[in-house]
């Protein structure tokens, strides 16, 4: 978190050297990359980084309020070569841009705003993201911005994560909200609008155990016990309702929610879901 600007709004941890010595992790590793980052992990085998051997851990980050599209940035610890990609880019003439002493090398033309670009702040340590993203995170490495670790919320956030899953992750502000809306109408529409009922959702906490299939412990932070209880009390009345499939296909429950363990702690909702690895990318699915 030292490493990341002070404005993100969302963080997804995974670790990978943990999730790499289960049996199922051929199964579960597509359910913890993002797609989004697919085509960068084959160009890094290009230039002789394996992600399944070399990263140990990654923590991606957003600065924006969706898990969608290109916006995500992050670091990931692990065992790499400088040098070796620094000769691969020279050898090819690929683009790289020098920013803060470091060089950032680029997967794409660099002359797109969404391309990702990359570099290392040491044998251990590379950080990735849209180019202004990643100036963002050598200008926190250099002390020149301010880092996430000196919010207080987020810092308590990451204390109560830390340790207790391979997968985790955290949404703050309107984040939280408009990834909480699909979860909660079991994605989809309704006669209400659920961004009301939203807003004082503060931040959402979750993490993700494998054995055999998931298991999703969510913590949805709301300012009060009372709008807590406001939430607790629209989510039953929505898995009581029936789901219309059109066209003469008659209804049932939404089987998102009707898989939802929920239950009220205080000004927080904590909601529980488990199920094969295909019922995750349902759940999954609705914030992208």
């Amino acid at each position: 978190m030292a490493c990341f600007p002070v404005d993100t709004q969302q963080l997804a941890y995974a670790n990978f050297a943990q999730l790499r010595s289960s049996s199922d992790y051929p199964q579960i590793r597509r359910h913890v990359l993002y797609q989004q980052l697919g085509a960068f992990q084959e160009f890094l085998h290009s230039v002789g980084i394996d992600p399944q051997k070399d990263i140990d851990e990654v923590m991606l980050g957003w600065r924006g309020q969706s898990l969608s599209g290109p916006g995500s940035f992050g670091l990931a610890v692990g065992r790499f070569e400088p040098d070796k990609v620094r000769e691969f880019f020279t050898k090819t003439q690929l683009p790289v841009q020098t920013y803060a002493g470091f060089d950032l090398f680029a997967f794409g033309s660099g002359a797109d705003p969404e391309d990702t670009f990359f570099t290392f702040l040491d044998s251990s340590q590379a950080a990735f993201g849209r180019l202004h993203d990643l100036k963002a995170i050598l200008d926190v490495q250099a002390g020149s911005a301010a880092s996430l670790a000196t919010d207080q919320n987020f810092q308590g956030y990451e204390a109560e994560l830390e340790g207790t899953a391979a997968q985790w992750g955290i949404l703050t502000g309107k984040a939280a909200a408009n990834v909480a809306t699909p979860w909660v109408s079991g994605g989809r529409k309704t006669t209400v609008d659920l961004t009301v009922f939203l807003q004082p959702v503060q931040a959402i906490l979750y993490r993700i155990d494998w054995d055999g299939g998931f298991t999703a412990r969510i913590s949805v932070v709301c300012k009060t016990s009372e709008s807590a209880g406001g939430l607790i009390q629209l989510l039953n009345i929505l898995k009581a309702a029936p789901v219309f499939s059109g066209a003469g296909g008659g209804s049932g429950p939404s089987p998102i929610l009707q898989n939802l363990d929920a239950h009220q702690d205080e000004s927080r909702l904590e909601l529980s879901a488990s199920g094969p690895a295909d019922a995750l990318d349902q759940i999954l699915s609705l914030s992208h």
